[in-house]
């Protein structure tokens, strides 16, 4: 299975519809490697048809069915489903309606999957996802004070520049019009 970024669209639109709309009609995918043998010579395959659940622009729960494009490695004559990230590997929601779903209160639920299905989402989440975000939030939380200083060193050095540059306007070495 490929997980296709937003990259190998040719399109930054972030929304589930448009990310959708624009795989229905992409033909040819960049930036696509095998996994296995890491080569870039894939070819259409076939294709087969999911049933994904995805919140649209009004944030109303929407089933479909989408048809999933394979492709196959010329080199190693392996196959792979391609499948948009927004898409979760082997699951019918996408990612945003799974972390609706899971922060929702069961008295107000609305959507078709079971207390059950959302349990063990959550679960999943805390096992899987919870410890990355965990680490990746105190990654940033001891780069955001070097981020800081940086901006305070370049913003300082600005200032000393821009003022040399008015002392030289107003001794008249330098003319200002000329910036």
């Amino acid at each position: 299975m490929l997980i296709l970024k937003l990259n190998n669209f040719k399109s930054k639109d972030k929304k589930i519809t448009k990310i959708l709309e624009i795989y229905r009609k992409t033909e040819e995918f960049i930036d696509l490697e095998c996994p296995y043998c890491k080569s870039d010579e894939l070819i259409k395959w076939s294709s087969y048809a999911r049933v994904i659940y995805y919140l649209n622009e009004n944030n109303e729960l929407k089933g479909e069915l989408l048809e999933i494009k394979r492709v196959k490695c010329k080199k190693c004559k392996k196959t792979h489903a391609l499948i948009p990230e927004c898409i979760v590997p082997y699951k019918q929601p996408t990612l945003d309606v799974i972390l609706k779903s899971i922060n929702e209160d069961p008295e107000t639920y609305e959507y078709p999957f079971s207390y059950e299905t959302i349990e063990h989402w959550k679960q999943i989440y805390k096992k899987r996802y919870l410890p990355y975000l965990k680490t990746m939030f105190n990654s940033i939380k001891e780069i955001i004070p070097r981020i800081l200083e940086n901006i305070f060193n370049v913003y300082e050095e600005f200032y000393k520049i821009n003022k040399k540059i008015l002392m030289m306007s107003h001794k008249g070495i330098i003319n200002m019009a000329c910036f």
